[in-house]
């Protein structure tokens, strides 16, 4: 689970010597007639998830964005992910009982071509209640395979994807698709020993907005030490993709610089004629994609966004961004910083993860939609130790363009 440590995955484009658009390039083309938000925190965090003491089995722990759906009797799903799925119900957000049923294993499948190792169901679309569907985020890990990983470097031999899951009865369980029907996105090569970490991950959620399905796609520069000597080369970022069908797995496209016509193939399945139509080309911003929600004050995408790497956004920690197209973005404004998250804990070594936005009064039972006051989730990792903490703490967004 080296990936899952840190999750705010990069992204991909194939272009000569591509490099994601600049910051300032995005601001000039993303339209200053896009409202923007501006966020605070107005009250104390909550411990809704503890490890190990609210945990049904050592691998049950909060492993992905918060996510939640409502089912068609009114029952609260609210999931953040491992690789075996629980969930916490309840009539509200604010009394959710943990089950220690399980909705979805992990198959542990050794063939890369199946799509089908550990996956993390993390991002739901349901229009009924009864029928659910789960864009899942699928990790191939070739060190756990007999001769798949010849590194002592394991994220060298991971290999990820983004599949389909399906819920037909209500999300108490999900059902697998054997390949190649639970293809929904990845990069037009196939697994390499060694030669990783490759492959893209879909790790927002799905939003329905101007008559599409929109996530957010991301992913590692590929192949190691790409670049070099006028290499063409995927280069890390991350960018929007969509559907008009969330549960037709086939119909998602992606953003090729133009357009949404870039498809996902398979390369499991034949020879890829020209593999550099079938992978997308960044935008601004989404490298740093935990979430994306409509704001409905403003009738715009907002796109959460943790940054805890670097200094590209500006200070390290949680930003905001909105768009009306997903591809054209607003300088993001900031939130709170690390620093100012790290001065409620005690002493100790801790990693911040997975951001999201879930309102309680959220008109859509796939709580994709936001207003004025949703609840932002997010866990606390010991670098010292296994447990784990997720938090609720009220936000409150005020819209400044």
């Amino acid at each position: 689970m080296t990936r899952r440590a840190l999750p705010v995955f990069c992204a991909l484009a194939l272009a000569t010597l591509c490099a994601a658009p600049s910051l300032h390039a995005a601001d000039s083309q993303s339209g200053s007639k896009t409202p923007r938000v501006t966020a605070v925190l107005d009250g104390p965090r909550t411990a809704v998830f503890e490890t190990p003491q609210d945990s049904c089995n050592p691998n049950d722990i909060p492993d992905a964005m918060a996510r939640a759906f409502r089912d068609s009797t009114g029952t609260i799903h609210f999931v953040a992910a491992s690789s075996e799925m629980f969930a916490s119900l309840g009539p509200t957000l604010e009394n959710l009982v943990h089950s220690c049923e399980v909705a979805h294993y992990s198959a542990n499948d050794p063939n890369p071509a199946d799509y089908n190792d550990q996956t993390w169901l993390d991002s739901f679309y349901t229009f009924d209640g009864v029928h659910i569907a789960a864009l899942t985020h699928t990790e191939y890990h070739g060190w756990a395979h007999p001769g798949e990983c010849h590194s002592q470097n394991y994220g060298e031999c991971e290999y990820d994807s983004d599949t389909y899951h399906r819920s037909n009865d209500g999300g108490y369980h999900f059902n697998s698709f054997k390949a190649p029907a639970n293809y929904l996105a990845g990069i037009p090569y196939k697994y390499e020993i060694d030669r990783g970490p490759a492959g893209y991950s879909v790790d927002s959620n799905v939003v329905a907005y101007g008559g599409w399905y929109y996530a957010i796609a991301t992913s590692w520069t590929w192949p190691p030490n790409c670049g070099q000597a006028g290499r063409r080369c995927i280069t890390s970022g991350g960018a929007p993709i969509r559907t008009a069908d969330v549960f037709d797995p086939s119909s998602w496209t992606t953003w090729n610089g133009t357009d949404f016509s870039a498809t996902f193939v398979d390369p499991y399945l034949g020879p890829v004629a020209h593999p550099e139509q079938h992978v997308f080309t960044p935008v601004p911003y989404m490298f740093a994609a935990n979430g994306l929600n409509v704001y409905s004050t403003s009738n715009v995408v907002v796109a959460t966004l943790w940054d805890y790497w670097d200094d590209e956004l500006g200070p390290r920690g949680l930003y905001l961004t909105t768009s009306t197209d997903l591809v054209h973005w607003t300088a993001p404004t900031l939130v709170v910083t690390l620093a100012d998250i790290l001065k409620n804990d005690p002493k100790g070594s801790w990693l911040y993860a997975y951001f999201s936005l879930i309102d309680p009064s959220a008109p859509d039972l796939s709580f994709s939609v936001i207003g004025d006051h949703p609840y932002l989730y997010y866990v606390r990792l010991d670098n010292n130790g296994q447990d784990r903490v997720l938090y609720r703490q009220p936000i409150t967004l005020t819209p400044i363009d």
